[in-house]
């Protein structure tokens, strides 16, 4: 496309273009400097305001393990439940009215300090329960708890060495047997027992807190960002999200702001997801109002430019008139390209006016040999191998001792067929029919001689029978089946002939079940391949050595026909 352009236009491209790419380069460079800037900018906000999050939660857990450790420890709560004698039968609080205040008393002088928690609960394995709560618990409530899956968690988890705390999360809250709301919680939980003598535990100290702190924590910071809470691997709480916003916590996403981070008092990750939005819309605005700037600028100086190079090529431009109306050969000769836009183009194409006509000379010099080679080509194809013709001969003369019949004047007219094909040779080439015609002849002449020793079958694609071919491309094949690939092998013999399309190019295939081809053969065969060219085939032609009509010779004429265009 470019050269389409006259002369002066592409001194005025040329330069505007290098201007271009340096002002947009410089451009990108400091777009990509400045936006690298403002991203640090907000991934720093994100980590500050993900931070306070991480902290308040991370604190909340201290509290919530501080209070149920203290809790545990309390040496008057450790006494009562090291005196309880241990019965699943009944509850020991409930039956005692006397203990239950006074344990419930302890409890929220713990619970009420500051912000009280949902529920703490102290509980052993014999089913003793007693609780202060904030939230509804009921006694039906408690025998679920003591039946469910996670008391037997919480009991399996302390019954392995070195292990003092136990952390839930998001469990269903079976001690409100309620048709009220029911709310989920998490907990920290730890062993009742004498820690200054690492005594058996008693029971269990359990400080539960709704999921809703948490949500509400999270919503805190807004609805752009996505926060989950991740147990290993495993995430255990997420924000709520759209399918449209369905996030995969466990890989990189170039759309979002990521950032983690572990709690200390509590065995969990929390990992923050922002999707990147319209931060940096002042600097893309900025950017804009530059670029039309410089465009504005640079299309005045464009056209400043237009009117300096039209004065400046003006006598460049009276010299292409006056070169226009000759050349080398004659003073008048209108050259084709004379036309062109570009002035130098056009004084060049003086020049290439004779090369063309020296070009023209040397073409038509290889026109006339090529149509020699044809002729050659054609003189070839229109040898036979005269060894078929005496052997049917010889048949013909044995069958004819015989006591008549039709077959001797079936061979004669299938022979005359044959005959008749080869004599005709026109441009050298058949339609597929009159191929498979002459090939189907040579093959019942055979079948003739050999009776029950050979079978043949053929297949061809009916949309193939007016293609046009080069003539004995497919019957001397067959011949040296019998020559060749029989010759040391006992009948029954085939040949199995299949012609058909693929990707439209016809394909013909030719299968015998003799002996094959020797591996020496096929070696050979492709070196020859390899260094096959025009020039020897032309050189083969005139010393008339094609070797005769075998595999060899089948090749270097659908070379010449075909050139690349043949498998």
């Amino acid at each position: 496309m470019f050269h389409k352009f006259r002369f002066k236009t592409k001194m005025i491209l040329v330069q505007n273009l290098i201007i271009l790419f340096v002002v947009v380069t410089l451009g990108s460079i400091y777009y990509n400097k400045m936006h690298g800037t403002m991203s640090e900018s907000m991934e720093e906000d994100f980590q500050i305001v993900s931070d306070s999050l991480v902290n308040q939660l991370d604190n909340h857990f201290y509290v919530m393990d501080k209070t149920a450790l203290q809790i545990a420890a309390n040496p008057e709560i450790i006494n009562i439940f090291k005196k309880l004698a241990g019965s699943l039968d009944t509850n020991y609080f409930e039956m005692e009215p006397i203990a239950n205040a006074e344990v419930v008393g302890l409890l929220n002088s713990y619970n009420f300090k500051k912000d009280g928690v949902k529920r703490i609960c102290l509980y052993n394995s014999y089913h003793d329960f007693v609780y202060t709560a904030t939230d509804l618990t009921t006694n039906e409530g408690i025998g679920k708890w003591f039946e469910s899956e996670a008391f037997r968690k919480i009991q399996a988890h302390f019954s392995e060495d070195n292990q003092h705390v136990y952390y839930a999360w998001f469990q269903q809250d079976l001690l409100n047997d309620t048709t009220a709301v029911n709310k989920s919680y998490f907990s920290v939980i730890r062993q009742i027992k004498n820690y200054t003598r690492n005594e058996e535990a008693y029971a269990y100290a359990e400080v539960q807190e709704n999921v809703q702190w948490f949500e509400d924590l999270v919503e805190s910071i807004g609805d752009d960002t996505y926060v989950a809470l991740l147990d290993g691997r495993d995430v255990i709480y997420q924000s709520p999200m759209t399918k449209e916003e369905m996030i995969r916590w466990d890989r990189e996403d170039q759309e979002y702001l990521t950032y983690s981070c572990e709690l200390k008092n509590a065995p969990y990750q929390l990992m923050f997801r922002k999707k990147k939005g319209n931060e940096i819309f002042f600097l893309n605005q900025y950017n804009l109002a530059i670029l039309i700037t410089f465009f504005c600028i640079l299309l005045i100086a464009v056209t400043t430019e237009i009117f300096i190079m039209r004065k400046l090529s003006r006598p460049l431009e009276q010299l292409n008139e006056a070169v226009e109306q000759m050349t080398f050969d004659h003073p008048q000769l209108r050259v084709d390209s004379w036309n062109h836009n570009d002035e130098f183009v056009r004084l060049r194409c003086a020049f290439h006016a004779m090369v063309e006509r020296m070009k023209e000379a040397v073409e038509k010099e290889y026109a006339s040999e090529t149509n020699e080679l044809k002729a050659q080509l054609f003189a070839l194809q229109s040898q036979m191998n005269p060894h078929f013709l005496y052997n049917i001969l010889a048949i013909i003369s044995i069958e004819s001792q015989g006591d008549g019949g039709d077959k001797i004047p079936n061979m004669c007219m299938r022979l005359r067929r044959m005959l008749v094909y080869g004599s005709h040779m026109g441009n050298g080439y058949s339609q597929m029919r009159e191929e498979l015609e002459y090939v189907l002849d040579y093959m019942d002449l055979m079948k003739v001689r050999y009776e029950d020793l050979f079978q043949y079958q053929i297949h061809v694609d009916d949309r193939l029978c007016n293609v046009p071919i080069p003539k004995y491309v497919i019957q001397p094949i067959c011949e040296n089946s019998f020559k060749h690939s029989f010759k040391n092998m006992e009948p029954v013999w085939k040949i199995d002939i299949s012609i058909y399309e693929n990707q439209h190019k016809w394909m013909i295939e030719i299968h015998d079940n003799g002996i094959g081809f020797s591996q020496d053969y096929l070696r050979e065969f492709e070196q020859r391949k390899k260094v096959l060219s025009f020039h020897q085939i032309q050189n083969k032609l005139e010393e008339s050595k094609m070797e005769g009509l075998g595999i060899w010779n089948i090749y270097m004429r659908l070379m010449l026909c075909y050139d690349q265009e043949f498998v």
